[in-house]
């Protein structure tokens, strides 16, 4: 394995399928950003970006103090996607 750059061009990425769900998770590394793309029935739901991700990290011991946390909730995804299509007019064409 060689040492990852932030000037890496060609991407690198890998999928997870978890047994018995419809879920997937898409992880690709490109131009020195990781992409996590987690998909459900093959349709994305959550993508997270992190710029500048192979980069050192100066007191790297600190970094849990200052990680990120978002959460998605399943059913108000849901929700604002019935919104919208309720919302739509199909005699508009």
């Amino acid at each position: 394995m060689t040492k990852p750059n932030t000037l890496q061009s060609d991407p690198i990425s890998g999928r997870m399928e978890l047994p018995g769900t419809d879920l997937a998770v898409l992880v690709t590394l490109e131009n020195g950003a990781l992409t996590m793309l987690v998909s459900k029935a093959d349709k994305g739901v959550y993508r997270v970006v992190i710029e500048q991700a192979t980069l050192p990290l100066p007191n790297a011991w600190l970094a849990d103090m200052f990680m990120r946390e978002d959460r998605v909730r399943l059913g108000e995804l849901c929700a604002e996607v019935e919104e919208y299509v309720d919302s739509l007019n199909i005699s508009q064409g």
